[in-house]
């Protein structure tokens, strides 16, 4: 790397190749989605621990942390079973609040578009200890989840 940036002496293009690196790293960030692959999406409540199993059941490494709306975009994890050849993603998906469809953000309408268009099974997460905030109480968990189950009904749950 080193090497290609002493060819570039001028500014134009130490500029050109400053934005090209750039424009990598990012590219690097976009999670990868295999549409042959079969897909486990994780949705729930926010902070209720999706992205802390996809860290631990899988390749994914989406960022854990003590408050709502940590994840912000999906996060794709990948389990193999070398044994069986067999290959599965698990996706890490916002948190959805028990709220009407017109007053979600761009965030919930993601986890939403992955439901329509990704799963090959969901798994709805849920903490029943009631730890994860006044928006995510259980009752609360258990409404996201029926309105879910009745607007994507063929989905195996």
């Amino acid at each position: 790397m080193k090497e290609m940036e002493t060819l570039y002496t001028d500014n134009s293009e130490a500029r050109c190749l400053s934005d090209l690196l750039s424009l990598q790293a990012d590219l690097r960030r976009i999670p990868v989605i295999e549409l042959d692959t079969p897909t486990i999406v994780l949705v729930g409540a926010p902070n209720v621990g999706k992205s802390s199993i996809v860290r631990v059941v899988s390749s994914g490494t989406p960022e854990v942390n003590d408050y709502p709306f940590t994840t912000r975009g999906v996060s794709i994890g990948h389990i193999t079973d070398p044994i069986r050849s067999l290959r599965f993603q698990v996706m890490d998906t916002p948190g959805l609040l028990d709220r009407p469809v017109e007053e979600r953000n761009e965030m919930e309408k993601l986890t939403f578009a992955s439901l329509a268009h990704l799963p090959t099974a969901v798994m709805f997460v849920i903490d029943p200890t009631g730890m994860s905030g006044e928006k995510s109480t259980l009752e609360k968990q258990l409404s996201i989840r029926a309105l879910l189950k009745e607007r994507f009904p063929r989905r195996p749950w």
